[in-house]
């Protein structure tokens, strides 16, 4: 291509380029539009490819000292766009989050099935000997609760805060202890979903199941969920150090960890709203339905924000 046709072409872009960069220099970048970023950086990038042409085709030319010179004062601005933390935060949200869920789906699940399995499996022992509780239970919750799990009433706000307290802890050890090629995240699941069955054994036999799931699932699916999503990460980091591939253990395993730690800023982020729910919501004198009903639109929620953006990826 002649280099007058390739300046008649490609001109515009570069003409847009300025104001651009003009407009960053005037303004902050909090003030402008994220479309106007966006368009910002699709010009830079652009215009890269169009030096390295010239750079190529046309060396030592007057258009390639010009556009060296616009290339040079574009990239003095798109550190600014990069590092914005708003913009990376709201990105995250929409876009990179749910995108990594749907990418570690499978770990996922297995996460939740390995916490499903303890849970069934309690839930099973406490059911035929109420006594077993004691193997998993904490001394916290089975305190507050006669030998004969019938004589005095539960303390049903103490369960629901311990059991947050809890989960927030098992977040954070399910990823951490991925590091134990994913044995200690299996087992940090497991003992968990355990808990989770024996006192919902105990309920079952001796409480008020209908109260005590609308104090627990308001909060706890999201609390749950954020859970599920840590063991994930954790059976990641256990994956790259198990089966590195073509890869350095540890180079996969550093690559495992930024995954994960994608991940568990989501799963903290969860954690937050559920403890939202929990200190405003859950404590509501309102009907049990309602709070149950909530409690569906919270899982309506999570099954919605995972699919967010999906046609963009």
């Amino acid at each position: 291509m002649k280099e007058n046709i390739f300046i008649e072409k490609n001109k515009v872009y570069w003409d847009e380029l300025e104001e651009h960069i003009h407009l960053f220099s005037k303004k902050s970048i909090s003030n402008i539009p994220s479309e106007k970023t966006e368009r910002f950086l699709y010009l830079f990038r652009s215009t890269s490819h169009h030096l390295a042409y010239v750079r190529t085709y046309y060396p030592q030319s007057k258009l390639e000292k010009y556009l060296n010179t616009l290339v040079g004062s574009a990239h003095h601005h798109l550190y600014t766009v990069q590092k914005n933390p708003l913009v990376d935060f709201k990105d995250y949200i929409l876009k990179g989050f749910p995108m990594v869920l749907r990418k570690y789906h499978p770990f996922i699940i297995s996460s939740f099935l390995v916490f499903l399995l303890g849970t069934i499996i309690s839930f099973i022992l406490v059911l035929k000997d109420p006594a077993n509780s004691y193997y998993f239970l904490p001394e916290s919750i089975l305190e507050t609760i006669d030998y004969s799990f019938k004589n005095r009433e539960w303390d049903y706000p103490l369960m629901s805060s311990t059991i947050m307290i809890n989960n927030i802890t098992v977040s954070l050890r399910a990823f951490v202890y991925g590091v134990f090629l994913g044995i200690g995240t299996l087992y940090i699941l497991f003992i968990n979903g355990c808990m989770l069955g024996a006192l919902t054994g105990l309920v079952y036999l001796n409480g008020d199941l209908i109260k005590y799931a609308s104090l627990i699932l308001p909060h706890g699916i999201i609390e749950l969920t954020a859970i599920f999503i840590a063991g994930g990460a954790g059976l990641l980091l256990g994956k790259g150090l198990l089966i590195p591939g073509k890869y350095k253990r540890l180079d996969m395993l550093i690559q495992s960890g930024k995954e994960g730690a994608r991940l568990l800023l989501g799963c903290i982020l969860l954690l937050v709203i559920a403890g939202i729910i929990e200190g405003f919501f859950t404590p509501l004198a309102i009907s049990p339905m309602i709070k149950l009903s909530f409690a569906g639109f919270t899982l309506l929620g999570l099954i919605l924000y995972r699919n967010l953006s999906k046609s963009s990826i």
